[in-house]
């Protein structure tokens, strides 16, 4: 039975972290259902609770170096780890994991990347100097690639293939669930016969001047009044719950915000049950679309750029630092008056991103004994 140690952003209460580590699950059990599958989790006794397998101390380096010397494969993914937007720790922290894979002789697949930001040329360096020696590399988009290859990463096989969390099958997925919960915050969905359209919104904590938490609770105050239910749905709990609420401040009009923690399967349920997410968190649109709900994206970072234009939307995409009342109500506005328009659009998008995000969980186990 081979060993896949995974290494990434986990116990975190992160739900689009959660997510990605359902998806390189799911992907790898459906190629090698014999896998013994382990990680790394900031909260190990949590995370064995929601994924059912063996979690460890992402912290201790004794426990690190164990779990590498019984692992048969490392994988490092997803998402955004190679990045120092956030501090150098971060590429410190999972190169360092990556070099000490490569000194036992351990295969390394870095798995469904989204690569950058980078603004250091020490961590340019490190990533040539550490990456450039794994077996394998998949990314999330176009860009990703490019960016490593930018940095001088040449060696190893890279493949674009998609964010992992499309590799989830969307039949584990209830809208009687998401309804449930969504009724005990007193919102009614379509699914329970509710007649009001519901909005969600997915914002996070971000340092910028610029007042777009203002921005946003005039036009939630729009669609309020237009008939629709507005709701605040937390992707990492309780921090996205202080953001929801500083815009609920500035909003005329009532709102709902579920002011509890859930798990990744829960908040994709609701997601379900939405008819359109205006998100700033990656995995609300990545669940949205997964979904086949219709979503307004609020960038802070390139890869909601980037995954934007892969699922196919063919408009401005509104930045955080930038965005206006006028232009967010018109890009609002397009959406609300198109919802099946855009469904239709994104649906050939969705189909070959779930087919590209099991592409890595096949390309990753045939370095597996």
């Amino acid at each position: 039975m081979p060993r896949i140690l995974i290494s990434g952003y986990y116990g975190f209460d992160n739900l689009g972290d959660d997510t990605v580590l359902y998806g390189i699950m799911s992907s790898i059990r459906k190629e090698r259902p014999d896998a013994e599958l382990v990680v790394l989790s900031n909260q190990p006794t949590r995370t064995e609770a929601l994924f059912g397998i063996q979690a460890f101390n992402r912290w201790n380096f004794g426990v690190i170096f164990r779990e590498l010397m019984r692992c048969d494969m490392l994988v490092m993914g997803g998402g955004s780890l190679l990045q120092d937007v956030t501090g150098g720790r971060s590429i410190l922290y999972y190169l360092g994991i990556a070099r000490l894979a490569k000194m036992l002789g351990k295969p390394i697949v870095f798995y469904g990347q989204g690569i950058g930001p980078i603004s250091k040329p020490l961590s340019e360096k490190l990533i040539r100097k550490v990456v450039n020696h794994v077996n394998l590399i998949t990314v999330r988009d176009a860009k990703s690639r490019d960016d490593l290859e930018m940095y001088g990463v040449s060696k190893p096989e890279m493949y674009v293939t998609a964010d992992p969390a499309f590799a989830i099958n969307t039949e584990l997925f209830s809208k009687d669930a998401g309804a449930k919960m969504l009724s005990e915050f007193g919102v009614k969905s379509a699914y329970l016969g509710g007649t009001q359209k519901i909005v969600g919104i997915a914002i996070r904590n971000w340092s910028t001047p610029h007042p777009f938490h203002k921005i946003l609770a005039q036009n939630a105050d729009d669609l309020i009044r237009a008939g629709w239910k507005v709701v605040f749905i937390p992707m990492q709990y309780p921090g996205d719950v202080g953001a929801s609420q500083k815009v609920l401040s500035y909003m005329k009009e009532r709102a709902v915000l579920l002011n509890r923690q859930f798990s990744f399967r829960d908040i994709a349920n609701i997601i379900a049950n939405t008819d359109l997410i205006i998100g700033m968190r990656l995995h609300s649109l990545i669940l949205a679309a997964h979904c086949g709900v219709p979503f307004v994206s609020l960038s802070y970072d390139p890869k909601i750029d980037r995954f934007v234009q892969r699922v196919g939307y063919d408009r401005k995409i509104d930045a955080v630092n930038n965005v206006t009342y006028e232009s967010l109500r018109e890009t609002i506005q397009d959406c609300v008056e198109n919802l099946d328009r855009y469904k239709v659009m994104m649906r050939p998008h969705v189909e070959e991103l779930r087919q590209e995000a099991e592409k890595s969980g096949e390309l990753a186990v045939r370095f597996l004994s």
